[in-house]
C-alpha cells in the first residue's frame, strides 16, 4: 500500500504532504493552543490543551505496549524522517488529529464545517503513508483510538458542563495537576515527562490566573497581536534558554514544560492584563 501510494509522486505532492503532516506536529499545536487560549476562548482553551495532552500520552503508552516498528526506509521513500520517531502503531498524527480537530469542531465557527475538519484529519493521516512513515493499519488504529477517546472525553465534558462552576474552577484544573504528577512518579520516558510537565504547568497557571488575574481573551486587534508577539516570542526564548542551560534528563524536561505551561496560562495573561490596566489609567 505504501509503495502504491508513492508510485505517483512529485514536488507539489511532496510539499502538500509536508504541510498536511505539519498540521499534526507538536510545533503546530504549541503555536495553535496558546493562540486559542489567549485570543479566542480561555475555558475552551484549557479543555483543548488537556484533551490534546492526554491523547499524546495515551498514544505513547500504546506505542510502547505494541512496539511495532515503522516501515523499512530501505524499501520505501521516506520524507521528513524526524517527524516519525519511535514505534509505528497507532499513528500519533492520525489519533491526535482525530481528537484535536474533532474537539475543536464542537465550537463555532468550526461546528458548521464538519466536512472541512474531516478533510484536514484525512489529509494529515494519509500524508503519513505517502511519506513512508506509517503502515495503513497504523492510521486505522489511530482513527479508532482517537475516535473512542474523543467520544469518551465529550461525554465527560458534557457532565462537567452541567455543573461548570465546581468542575471548571476546582476539579478539572486540579486533576490536571495531580494526575500528571502521579504519571511522572510511575513512568520515566521523555514523553511522559513532557506531557506531565506541560499539563501541570498549564493547570497550575490556570488555577492562579482564575483566582487572581481574571484574564479576558477579548480585546482590540492591537492587544491580540501583542499577546501573540509577547507569548510566542517569550515562550521561544524561555524554551531556548532552558534547553541550552539545563540537562535534558526527565526531571529537567518536566520542569521545562511546566514553566512553559505556566507561561501560557498565567505569565502572558498577567502581563497583558497589567498592561491594559496601566494603559487605561494613563
Amino acid at each position: 500500500m505504501i509503495l502504491w501510494c508513492q508510485s505517483v509522486h512529485n514536488e507539489i505532492l511532496d510539499w502538500f504532504a509536508l504541510f498536511a503532516t505539519f498540521l499534526g506536529t507538536e510545533t503546530f499545536f504549541l503555536f495553535f493552543v496558546p493562540f486559542f487560549y489567549w485570543c479566542v476562548d480561555k475555558k475552551h482553551g484549557i479543555r483543548l490543551a488537556l484533551v490534546f495532552l492526554f491523547s499524546v500520552y495515551l498514544n505513547g503508552f500504546f506505542k510502547e505496549f505494541f512496539q511495532i516498528p515503522r516501515p523499512d526506509p530501505s524499501r520505501v521513500r521516506v520524507l521528513w524522517a524526524s517527524s516519525g520517531g519511535g514505534y509505528s502503531f497507532p499513528s500519533g498524527h492520525a489519533q491526535n488529529a482525530m481528537v484535536f480537530w474533532g474537539w475543536l469542531g464542537r465550537r463555532p465557527p468550526w461546528r458548521t464545517k464538519p466536512v472541512l475538519l474531516g478533510l484536514v484529519v484525512l489529509a494529515i493521516s494519509l500524508s503519513r503513508i505517502y511519506m513512508g512513515l506509517h503502515f495503513p493499519v497504523d492510521i486505522v488504529g489511530g482513527w479508532l483510538l482517537g475516535g473512542l477517546l474523543l467520544v469518551g472525553l465529550v461525554a465527560v465534558d458534557r457532565r462537567i458542563s452541567r455543573t461548570p462552576k465546581g468542575w471548571e474552577g476546582r476539579v478539572l484544573p486540579w486533576l490536571g495537576v495531580i494526575l500528571p504528577t502521579a504519571v511522572l512518579l510511575t513512568q520515566s520516558r521523555p514523553l511522559e515527562s513532557m506531557v506531565a510537565g506541560a499539563m501541570t504547568g498549564f493547570c497550575s497557571g490556570y488555577l492562579l490566573e482564575s483566582r487572581w488575574v481574571d484574564f479576558s481573551p477579548r480585546g482590540p486587534w492591537g492587544y491580540q497581536a501583542l499577546k501573540l508577539l509577547l507569548g510566542w516570542g517569550g515562550g521561544a526564548l524561555l524554551a531556548l534558554g532552558m534547553k541550552m542551560s539545563l540537562p535534558q534528563s526527565q526531571p529537567y524536561v518536566f520542569f521545562q514544560y511546566c514553566v512553559l505551561g505556566i507561561w501560557v496560562s498565567l505569565g502572558v495573561p498577567y502581563i497583558i492584563t497589567r498592561m491594559r490596566t496601566l494603559g487605561g489609567k494613563l
